[in-house]
């Protein structure tokens, strides 16, 4: 019980901190775009800040709980040094980026989606670092320090099941696009928090993300637990939120209202939505199952 209040300390922390260095993030951002230096960053509503915010006081905090709950390294979370971690990383983003640009271009032959007039491809070299920041922390939290954790006392597939409901849920709370702040204070970032809870009013769309999410939450958690390593599932998750990013540079949705319904329920009106997403990654899931025991099996001989 004492492990579990300070757990739930941690993630109340989070979301004061993130609060907290929301504002001086957005200043920071504002600041470089007026500079000259990446003014894509100009274009980025307070909301995105936000977000990064949090994660990186995700981050910042994890490794104080940890030493709190008596962790005294990545092996006591059921994580070893991977030699191959260069190859785990490269494959796996090339795998998950394969199979979702794979759906991209179906999109697009479909008519769902349409290439844009114009293609902001400064925008591209934001997406990419982004893409591998997002990759980096979300699995050293999520599958690294949360999933560690809750295989101390839980049985793996248990532990399996709960951090990847927990990584969808949590990418649900994202704030409002449609708010739009009146100006930027140091307390802006409480006033966003009421804001974050939206998306749980729409249960269709809920239900919709839900499932995408918890497969991708799966299927990184699968491969940190075969690999007892985070790589591949950093190049997995990276991959992903690079060609999803790219895309939404690229194309957009094309397809008229009163014609959705007919795509339903396997194409959604975000990229994310609907079974046909689901399916690739189930998809990209096999794919890397096949490959690790094509890998364990090379392996044997040797070891042999």
């Amino acid at each position: 019980m004492k492990d579990l209040a300070k757990i739930f300390g941690y993630l109340a922390a989070v979301i004061v901190l993130g609060a907290l260095l929301a504002p001086p993030l957005y200043w920071a951002a504002q600041w470089l775009a007026g500079h000259g230096i990446f003014p894509v960053l100009a274009e980025f509503k307070f909301q995105k800040f936000f977000n990064r915010a949090a994660l990186l006081a995700a981050l910042l905090l994890l490794w104080p709980t940890i030493r709190a709950l008596r962790i005294g390294n990545w092996r006591d979370l059921g994580l070893a040094p991977d030699p191959r971690w260069r190859q785990h990383l490269l494959a796996g983003f090339l795998l998950a980026a394969l199979a979702v640009a794979a759906l991209a271009f179906a999109y697009v032959q479909l008519g769902i989606y349409r290439i844009r007039d114009e293609i902001a491809w400064g925008k591209i070299p934001v997406v990419a670092l982004s893409a591998i920041t997002v990759g980096f922390l979300e699995e050293a939290l999520f599958r690294g320090g949360i999933f560690g954790l809750l295989r101390r006392s839980l049985r793996p597939g248990v532990a399996l099941f709960w951090v990847t409901a927990l990584f969808a849920i949590v990418h649900f709370l994202k704030p409002d696009e449609s708010y739009d702040p009146p100006v930027i204070s140091w307390l802006s970032g409480f006033d966003l928090i009421p804001h974050t809870f939206h998306q749980f009013a729409e249960p269709m769309t809920l239900l919709a993300g839900f499932t995408t999410l918890f497969v991708l939450g799966g299927m990184c958690a699968d491969a940190t637990l075969r690999t007892r390593a985070l790589w591949l599932g950093i190049g997995l998750h990276a991959g992903i939120v690079f060609v999803k990013m790219s895309f939404s540079v690229m194309a957009k949705f094309s397809v008229k209202a009163k014609h959705r319904d007919a795509y339903l329920p396997w194409v959604g009106e975000r990229f994310e939505n609907g079974l046909a997403p689901v399916a690739v990654l189930l998809l990209a899931w096999l794919a890397v199952r096949l490959w690790l025991a094509y890998e364990n099996r090379h392996d044997t001989p040797a070891r042999g």
